[in-house]
């Protein structure tokens, strides 16, 4: 079935779909997938942080929204109906979301032009604001439907009108390789089976395709990217589970990853000419935290342009950048 210019299929069985109201329906299966402000939910399993009703109710309340509020004011919005995010947490939650534009135009400053890019684990939609000038076709694929909305408006605010669907990355609804570039940007941290949605970017991609991800480093020295404590990742994940819990909010579902680890992981999935790396952080970005947050920003700055220092840092920065080859 071509949705929007895209094939898709069930991510079921790869049985072709057809168009019913305000649903699709696999012919081989039979499975009913809906379709909810013209977003197609295609998932296999719901998000783990919220039971699809929910997902669906929060995810309408929000564009019913659309005409009121700008997507800033979407993010106030949707953190004033969720109590499950405590307020400082949804502080430190918008100033990365917020971020996210700047954050994901230094990402793709360097990549070629392509023919089709897919963003898995899209989110609110910024690397697909600013991939848009070197891509002709741009699909964004996410678990939660909340937040394609929120991303919606985003594209909207940006003049951009980009199929959005509502799935697992571990199974995809392509039914073979449609894309050149295959991207996600701090989403492999939180997948349920890591090694499964690699798998399936690869089936996804033409051969010589790239993938880029970016994703937390599990030994950073630097804050929690969930919880904010410092060093989070050194500590066992019951111990994170439980300070969530005194801060009010729902411990995180995450299996945060080493370069190491990384690279093993593309590599069993199909990849080759693996190349991790240290990103830089974009003033934009910078300019969302307070000054000693800035002063240690600056350092690792420093440390990164430094032949001696780079190395090392590699493996204790906050964030990675890791981009692999599909071969032919």
């Amino acid at each position: 079935m071509n949705f929007r210019g895209i094939e898709i299929c069930c991510p079921s069985c790869r049985g072709d779909l057809r168009e019913l109201v305000s649903a699709f329906q696999c012919q081989a299966c039979a499975r009913s997938y809906p379709v909810d402000g013209g977003i197609p939910d295609l998932r296999v399993f719901p998000d783990p942080y919220i039971k699809p009703d929910a997902d669906r109710y929060k995810g309408l309340a929000l564009a019913a929204k659309f005409g009121e509020m700008n997507f800033e004011g979407l993010i106030d919005y949707y953190y004033s109906i969720t109590a499950a995010v405590p307020a400082h947490h949804a502080r430190q939650y918008k100033r990365g979301l917020m971020a996210g534009l700047a954050r994901a135009q230094a990402a793709v400053a360097g990549w070629p032009a392509g023919e089709a890019l897919l963003d898995v684990g899209c989110g609110t939609a910024p690397l697909l604001v600013a991939a848009a000038p070197k891509f002709k076709t741009l699909v964004g694929v996410d678990i939660s439907f909340r937040w394609l909305t929120v991303g919606r408006k985003r594209l909207l605010e940006a003049g951009l009108d980009v199929p959005l669907i509502c799935a697992c990355a571990e199974a995809l609804p392509f039914p073979g390789p449609a894309f050149d570039r295959v991207a996600g940007e701090s989403v492999v941290e939180t997948l349920e089976d890591q090694s499964r949605a690699m798998r399936e970017c690869c089936r996804v991609l033409r051969p010589g395709g790239r993938i880029f991800l970016s994703t937390p480093n599990r030994f950073s020295l630097g804050p929690d990217p969930h919880i904010g404590v410092w060093m989070g990742g050194w500590l066992p994940e019951s111990w994170i589970a439980e300070m969530a819990r005194r801060q009010g909010a729902v411990p995180p579902k995450r299996r945060l990853l080493s370069p190491r680890s990384l690279g093993k992981l593309l590599r069993r999935a199909g990849f080759h000419a693996v190349r991790t790396t240290l990103p830089d952080i974009p003033e934009a970005q910078r300019a969302q935290f307070g000054s000693a947050t800035r002063r240690l920003i600056d350092l690792y700055r420093t440390l990164r342009a430094l032949p001696v220092t780079s190395t090392a840092l590699r493996w204790i920065g906050p964030l990675l950048h890791c981009e692999a080859e599909k071969g032919y």
